[in-house]
């Protein structure tokens, strides 16, 4: 069936779309007024006048004339735009509402439309569409912590084999905040082209009952439980990803990970598994130095550790759940090869800003969990210093407070409710600690530590909130970039 032909479905129905300035209810609308429906109303709980300022916020991979353009093209789309004053109106006659990933967190629409999902008004956001119109192979990652990372591998790799496939195209999009979405590229794309996707668990609760060809989900930890009531609630959205797939398709999972491991029991007969610590008789796995993959009693070797651009135990996680991705795809181990080795990061995930006077400064801002602290801290041998602390999202912050006992000799901590926990269970005798409101201050107070502290070459300075919102509120709102805040100690 052609897009067209799938898109009947929402030919003269009326639809509203909630959050229409962010980046997922901008490209909705842009796609379907593209594809001829326009019986559509738009809803922004900001004010007309700030309007542009909310809309800037929420499309950062755009640069600055893009987005005055976009935002220009959007207003001027035949479609009636509901701001502040009009919040909501007319809703309740909806045949179709299209919500961001989040909906459910914002008090403005509650609970109208909790309400309107109850009466079973249909819900759908942006991942329902790609899911459901994609005419091509999906590859869809999830997981706690490692889905930006093992998201970006795997489209090194495609990139890669690419080149020596010139007539498949790849498209990127999904979670990340510095992504592009490709809903308008969807009529584009084709059988044999491959869409790869970075997917949230709040991203899956709204279910299509479809799953890709391949679904990795990285790990399961305690995360995200304001918004899904309980751990359990959180593991059953994350299985979503790969519930309804079938039987030619993959799930990849961590075997190391409890949750994940229980998960392959349960969808065992489309379950590949990885291990960075045990030799599977099945899976991708580490051995010694290598990285072997084992399938039907045919052992490959693929990669070796010391090609790996990317520092962390976790990151090693993050390759073999590419690679395993790749190889169950088609891929050759030469072409899976060098697109790992080729890849040297992800933006904002132990990103090296600096080398000053032999003091590394890594930008790890999209560790927003404690374990992708943990993991952060992990990666090095040296003396720490540590930014840390943010907005909390229900998690326990044991294990990062032990982590930080044992290795930070300095915890520059942020404000916010996750920030609190972490001081309550830090030794304040073992480590330095201070706390700030801001990045200015946490400079200054950095080159205060300085003057009075010798520190060895190879230190680190790691940002790594291990909570929400820390580059939205500490970094974003101050109109410079992280490096320019670290530059600031040349």
């Amino acid at each position: 069936m052609s897009i067209a032909e799938k898109l009947k479905q929402y030919k003269n129905k009326n639809i509203h779309i909630v959050g229409i300035g962010g980046a997922e209810g901008s490209a909705i609308v842009e796609f379907l007024v593209a594809n001829g429906i326009s019986s559509i109303t738009g809803h922004d709980f900001s004010e007309k006048s700030d309007f542009k300022k909310a809309f800037n916020n929420t499309h950062l991979s755009l640069k600055p004339k893009e987005r005055e353009e976009a935002l220009n093209h959007l207003l001027n789309l035949p479609i009636i735009i509901n701001f502040k004053d009009h919040y909501l109106k007319d809703i309740e006659e909806a045949d179709i509402v299209f919500v961001s990933q989040v909906w459910f967190k914002y008090p403005q629409n509650m609970p109208i439309l909790e309400n309107l999902k109850d009466n079973r008004i249909p819900f759908k956001t942006i991942t329902n569409l790609y899911f459901e119109l994609a005419p091509c192979q999906i590859i869809s990652v999830t997981g706690t912590n490692g889905k930006t990372t093992t998201s970006r591998l795997i489209y090194s790799i495609f990139e890669k084999w690419k080149k020596e496939n010139r007539q498949v195209k790849i498209f990127f999009a999904g979670n990340d905040r510095q992504n592009v979405q490709v809903l308008d590229k969807l009529q584009e794309m084709r059988k044999d082209d491959v869409l790869i996707l970075e997917t949230s668990s709040t991203q899956l609760l709204l279910n299509s009952d479809i799953s890709p060809h391949i679904g990795v989900i990285t790990n399961i930890s305690p995360n995200h439980l304001d918004d899904h009531g309980s751990f359990e609630n959180y593991i059953d959205a994350k299985k979503n990803l790969i519930r309804h797939q079938k039987k030619d398709d993959f799930a990849v999972l961590n075997y190391d990970d409890l949750q994940t491991r229980k998960i392959a029991e349960e969808f065992k007969d489309n379950s590949f598994l990885f291990s960075r610590k045990e030799k599977l008789k099945e899976g991708c796995f580490k051995d010694g130095d290598k990285i072997i993959i084992r399938k039907k009693n045919k052992e490959v070797y693929v990669l070796n550790i010391k090609d790996i651009k990317i520092p962390g135990n976790h990151n090693l996680e993050n390759i073999l759940a590419a690679i395993s991705s790749a190889y169950l795809f088609g891929i050759g181990p030469e072409v899976i090869n060098i697109g790992i080795s080729k890849y040297t990061g992800t933006k904002h995930r132990l990103n090296l800003l600096y080398n000053i006077d032999g003091i590394k400064y890594y930008d790890d801002t999209q560790a927003t969990t404690p374990e992708a602290t943990v993991a952060g801290i992990e990666s090095f041998d040296d003396d720490i210093i540590l930014f840390a602390g943010g907005d909390d999202k229900g998690m326990n912050y044991k294990e990062m407070a032990k982590k930080i006992n044992d290795k930070v000799r300095l915890l520059i901590l942020f404000p916010g409710d996750a920030s609190e926990k972490i001081e309550n269970l830090i030794n304040k005798n073992k480590i330095d600690f201070v706390k700030v409101n801001n990045l200015k201050q946490a400079i200054e107070e950095l080159k205060r530590y300085y003057k009075k502290t010798e520190l060895t070459k190879g230190s680190t300075v790691l940002i790594s909130p291990g909570a929400a919102h820390f580059y939205s509120k500490f970094v974003e709102s101050t109109n410079k970039t992280l490096k320019d805040w670290i530059k600031l100690l040349k």
